[in-house]
């Protein structure tokens, strides 16, 4: 279980980093009033994301199964995918709505700190 835990760390980390860059491409893409290229930069970004969304969904569903940690359930894991695949796309527009994005990364970050504190507390 060690390897797992250290590896669910490592990938959290890269998600909850994932959350801070959303956040700064989205203001940077309002600056420059600019519209992305799709296919050269929206997709293939949003693909490598994709893949780390499920190598972190492999590592935290058998963990939470094992650990039963206090404050992560199934349902958050669920929510946290589909939101991230969401404001990732989103953070290219600058037709995105400043509230409802920023709404979603916090809750998504939330819940990655969430987990990275039960990684420590339910340790190995």
């Amino acid at each position: 279980m060690r390897g797992i835990t250290l590896s669910l760390t490592s990938v959290n980390n890269q998600l909850l980093n994932e959350c801070d860059i959303c956040i700064e491409r989205f203001h940077r893409f309002r600056e420059e009033d600019r519209e992305p290229d799709f296919f050269r930069e929206v997709k293939p970004y949003a693909y490598n994301i994709d893949e780390l969304l499920n190598e972190w969904e492999q590592l935290v569903r058998p963990w939470i199964q094992t650990k039963r940690p206090k404050y992560v359930h199934p349902s958050q894991i669920d929510s946290l995918l589909e939101s991230m695949r969401q404001f990732v796309v989103q953070s290219f527009y600058k037709a995105t709505s400043k509230k409802r994005f920023l709404k979603s990364v916090h809750s998504s970050k939330y819940t990655l700190e969430t987990i990275l504190q039960a990684l420590k507390e339910v340790g190995e």
